[in-house]
């Protein structure tokens, strides 16, 4: 007898973030591969939790999210990224963003749909869509030039590193155009871009809308989980979006994580806002997905979101991942390792690539630096529909403590 199903099969061993903090656990290294701040979170939602555990409800709530909440999220998105939303009907609440993102892909796909990706691609949405008997395509971004040490150490000023206006990464629109078709029913793209931290440009999403123009079926979700955190020229929040742009919000889904904003990724709330015929099949799947988020996680939310309102929280999140993504930076290219770099325009992960030589290079180069160095970072290849295209990159992790990064670096000297 074989008790699990099928599309389960590939998915039964640990996934690559837990088998890689097992090993930095067992063999005490620094772990600069999972995305989580090891650093406190911030007060407020210890207060909140607290304060709401003693006085709100334990009983169910709305199914797209407890009142407070809604009201308080779509303030604070009218607020920070312009988007004037309908409470009642363009908006929901789920178990993280991830949670979210399960429900879009429950609520928007039929069997036998494409679905489109920006390769390097989250790891998470290619087993989701198979899930729902969809067919994944990705389409990869490619680097522009190659960033060597010597180029790098040229753009520090005064001790900081000074941020190109031109994006170190492009998307191949006529790859894009030749695979799109009416079996296309989604288009998904991160923004910025987990693990690359590509924030796509006004100029792409023009080209895009004239792509989609003509595939009137598809529907766009954002996955905003960093949308706080951007650098050089963009702001917290203010930067090109689909959920905004003219052409393309009517067809958008946008996806946030509470929990990536406050630091805290254990909260598990998450956000879909977008257009009311698109939310009504999220609301749908969430019914029978986990029916509703526990109502005081909900309402400390709210408060934390009318808190920092006035955005100078997230201006103190964007300053300190400015601070540590140069202390990183700035220790792998005064390290041993002979590396090209490639610095995020937002998110908080830094890429570059090994110059390896064995097959499936980012596993081996991942294993070799835990290891002989006891600093862990994250091979790419399984962010890539073509694996060969993700071998020679790894990923590292700068939402660490000071002392954490120091640690790291003094490993690798």
């Amino acid at each position: 007898m074989q008790p699990i199903a099928n599309r389960m099969l590939n998915y039964l061993q640990p996934q690559m973030y837990a088998k890689f903090t097992m090993l930095a656990n067992q063999k005490g290294c620094i772990n600069l591969g999972q995305g989580f701040p090891n650093f406190p979170s911030p007060q407020m939602i210890r207060d909140a939790l607290s304060e709401e555990a003693q006085t709100e409800s334990l009983q169910y709530t709305m199914t797209s999210g407890h009142p407070k909440l809604l009201h308080s999220a779509s303030k604070f998105f009218e607020q920070q990224i312009g988007c004037k939303i309908n409470v009642d009907k363009e908006i929901m609440v789920s178990s993280g963003a991830q949670a979210v993102l399960s429900c879009v892909m429950q609520g928007v796909l039929n069997p036998g749909d494409e679905v489109i990706l920006f390769d390097p691609a989250f790891d998470l949405y290619r087993p989701m869509i198979e899930f729902q008997g969809a067919r994944h395509i990705g389409i990869p971004i490619i680097p522009k030039k190659l960033n060597n040490k010597q180029e790098i150490i040229k753009r520090f000023k005064d001790g900081k590193f000074q941020y190109s206006q031109d994006d170190d990464w492009e998307l191949d629109f006529n790859y894009l155009e030749r695979v799109i078709n009416k079996k296309t029913k989604l288009l998904l793209l991160n923004s910025p871009m987990n693990p690359i931290g590509k924030v796509f440009s006004t100029e792409e999403y023009n080209q895009l809308a004239d792509i989609l123009d003509k595939h009137p079926q598809v529907v766009v979700c954002e996955d905003a989980a960093y949308h706080h955190i951007t650098f050089g020229k963009y702001q917290p929040f203010n930067y090109p979006r689909c959920i905004t742009h003219p052409r393309l919000k009517d067809r958008t889904v946008c996806v946030t994580s509470a929990g990536k904003m406050y630091s805290s990724t254990g909260l598990r709330v998450g956000f879909a806002v977008g257009n009311e015929e698109i939310i009504k099949g999220i609301k749908a799947a969430q019914t029978y997905h986990i029916f509703c988020l526990n109502p005081v996680i909900q309402t400390a939310t709210a408060k934390c979101l009318d808190q920092t309102l006035d955005g100078k929280y997230f201006q103190s999140v964007k300053n300190l991942y400015e601070e540590q993504a140069n202390m990183l930076l700035k220790g792998l290219v005064e390290s041993r390792l002979n590396m090209n770099y490639w610095v995020p325009q937002g998110g908080y992960f830094k890429y570059f690539d090994d110059n390896g030589n064995r097959l499936t290079r980012d596993f081996a180069f991942a294993y070799y630096m835990i290891n002989e160095f006891g600093v862990v970072c994250i091979p790419c290849s399984p962010y890539y529909e073509n694996k060969q295209l993700g071998q020679n990159y790894v990923r590292w992790a700068f939402c660490k403590t000071t002392e954490t990064i120091q640690e790291a670096i003094n490993r690798l000297k």
